[in-house]
């Protein structure tokens, strides 16, 4: 029995319309992590807005850092990220001003990422961020996020 050529068309073109339907859903979710992307690049950018605000608050002195660090841990916390890494570092000079630098990095929710960053801005402290690298966590759909920002601590002019 001969199967008809139409038939023979048919069968590779369900194939690609199936497989045309999870590229355009992948695409779908491709664009709504870049648009929480930009929506959280706007957050850091008013995160350097308060810079002059930062430098003119009182210098972090050396033993007053251990507190800080663990006050920025617990912020994460409460905002439901999972710090990753905490990397302090020693005092650079920026300018005419001396820094303390500090790379951290956490895993975690969309909104607990933006809430983070809203509290950091806020924070009481004389720290603004300098870097940051925002990436969709493989698998998650934009729904979990890894932040590593690099923030930078005012530091007394005869820090180390």
């Amino acid at each position: 029995m001969k199967l008809p050529i139409w038939l023979w068309f048919l069968l590779p073109l369900a194939a690609l319309l199936w497989s045309g339907s999870g590229v355009l859903s992948a695409y779908k979710g491709y664009q709504g992590a870049r648009a929480e992307a930009s929506a959280l690049e706007k957050e850091l950018e008013a995160l350097t807005q308060g810079l002059p605000q930062a430098l003119a608050e009182a210098p972090v002195k050396a033993e007053e850092l251990p507190a800080l660090y663990e006050a920025l841990l617990r912020l994460a916390e409460e905002k439901g990220l999972e710090v990753q890494a905490l990397s302090p570092e020693g005092a650079e000079a920026l300018g005419e001003r001396n820094t303390w630098k500090l790379t951290l990095t956490t895993e975690g929710p969309y909104l607990g990422t933006v809430e983070y960053l809203r509290a950091l801005s806020r924070a009481e402290r004389p720290l603004w961020a300098v870097g940051y690298a925002l990436t969709p966590l493989p698998g998650a759909l934009g729904e979990r996020l890894q932040l590593r920002l690099t923030l930078r601590i005012l530091a007394p002019s005869n820090a180390p």
